[in-house]
């Protein structure tokens, strides 16, 4: 709004000291309560009141003018602070009477911007200038409520952000851990396939030592045979030369003695070679490399071959395992994925209870066939599992073992293979410095 054009003036006494608004008849401000007023106007920041000379320079001001026109280093000038409509421009228009000179928005700031905008009037009184200033209440009101609801809605999406980070992160975790699961698979699978081409290729010449063993045993038998039919037709038949030279080579031979050792050596020679089949045989069962991923299997004969495999990390470490056998029924399961879980159980197991000593460790395993499922126990009687490590052993990545020793998916990837593959249960309890019993249990008719 620009400046109302000048009015028809009156002379400049008639309208000095005349009040701005008069009191109703009878109603007339008593001193007291006039000065109680004006106080409070006096020290209104909400009012912005002055008056000004054609100059600028304040002659009276509030504390809300103050504010708006500045007094720092000095009085404000209202020229320097009022952006528009100018100070001249005010100073410039009509005299006015009974209206004010100008009515609308005040801008107060400096040349750059704006600082503050007010709804007021200017009136003349006399040379001097008066303004009346407010702040508009139902302008800041809405003001108010716009960034009020800004910074609602602000806060909104801080807190869904937040929670669109958190499930970031959640699922980054998850991707890594089943990354690393993939690839530790992947290892297990080649590491299986592996154990299963080295079995094969030691069952082929096993075989043929084997076969030439008995063959060899055979060979002897039929050897030793001809010489005593040989010596015994010397002696009968033969010169007194003959029989002495007889008896000379069965002293010097003895073949008596050596009949009985080579018996010995051929049959510790099969005992050895059984043994060596019974690893390869071990090796096959244990990574299933020949038969079906999925396949109703006898958990007992997964367990004696885990053991098998086992054996030496336990017989290394002291540690006496018993197994209390169950009659359980046959079930449709991945017997290469729950081998792998009962290797890293007893290996775990065996780990915990090298705190006891050599010779001190004790692994029990128990088996046992409930109404829909069947259950299988590994306790030990290690150090235990402290309780703030208890509820996170089943986490990607989390160890206790020092760095290098331990990848923290072994119980990750077990508990993966039973709850999620076999729909089983994988739990845990403990007794810091008394044990941790491991509890598998699988249905009896997956997917029920």
């Amino acid at each position: 709004m620009t400046p109302m054009e000048p009015r028809s003036t009156q002379s400049a006494g008639e309208n000095e000291g005349a009040p701005l608004v008069a009191p109703p008849p009878g109603h007339e401000l008593r001193d007291p309560v006039a000065e109680l007023a004006a106080a409070f106007l006096m020290a209104s920041t909400a009012l912005a009141i002055g008056v000004f000379a054609p100059d600028g320079a304040p002659r009276l001001t509030n504390h809300g003018m103050r504010r708006l026109i500045g007094d720092a280093g000095g009085p404000g000038r209202a020229e320097a602070r009022l952006v528009s409509p100018s100070f001249a421009q005010l100073a410039a228009a009509g005299r006015g009477a009974e209206e004010p000179i100008y009515r609308g928005l005040l801008h107060f700031g400096d040349l750059r911007s704006v600082a503050h905008s007010l709804r007021g009037e200017v009136w003349r009184l006399g040379h001097d200038l008066l303004l009346l200033a407010e702040f508009d209440v139902i302008e800041l009101e809405r003001v108010v409520a716009e960034v009020s609801a800004l910074n609602s809605r602000i806060t909104s999406l801080q807190r869904r952000l937040v929670s669109e980070q958190k499930e970031l992160e959640r699922s980054l975790e998850q991707l890594r851990a089943t990354q690393s699961m993939l690839v530790h698979s992947e290892k297990m699978n080649a590491l299986g396939k592996l154990a299963a081409g080295v079995a094969h290729e030691i069952n082929n010449p096993l075989a043929f030592v084997r076969s030439n063993v008995h063959t060899l045993a055979e060979s002897l038998d039929r050897l030793f045979a001809a010489y005593e039919a040989l010596e015994r037709a010397a002696v009968s038949a033969g010169s007194d030369d003959v029989k002495g030279l007889a008896e000379a080579l069965r002293a010097e031979v003895e073949p008596d003695f050596l009949r009985e050792d080579t018996g010995d050596l051929v049959k510790g020679t099969l005992g050895g070679l059984a043994r060596v089949q019974k690893i390869v045989e071990d090796l096959r069962t244990f990574t299933r490399i020949d038969r079906a991923e999925e396949e109703r299997c006898d958990l007992k004969e997964c367990l004696e071959s885990t053991l098998a495999i086992a054996g030496p990390a336990l017989k290394d470490g002291g540690v006496q395992v018993t197994v209390e056998w169950a009659e359980l029924p046959k079930l449709r399961c991945k017997p290469a994925e729950l081998s792998q879980v009962f290797l890293n159980l007893l290996i775990n197991a065996a780990q915990a209870v090298e705190c006891r000593g050599r010779g001190n460790g004790r692994i029990v395993i128990r088996e046992r066939d409930e109404a829909r499922r069947v259950v299988l126990e590994f306790e030990d009687n290690g150090a235990g599992i402290t309780p703030d490590v208890l509820g996170r052993i089943f986490d990607p990545f989390f160890t206790t073992k020092p760095v290098g020793q331990g990848t923290g998916l072994g119980l990750t990837i077990s508990h993966k293979i039973v709850v999620d593959r076999h729909g089983g249960t994988l739990t845990v309890r403990s007794t810091p410095g008394e044990g941790s019993t491991f509890t598998i249990t699988l249905p009896k008719e997956p997917g029920r």
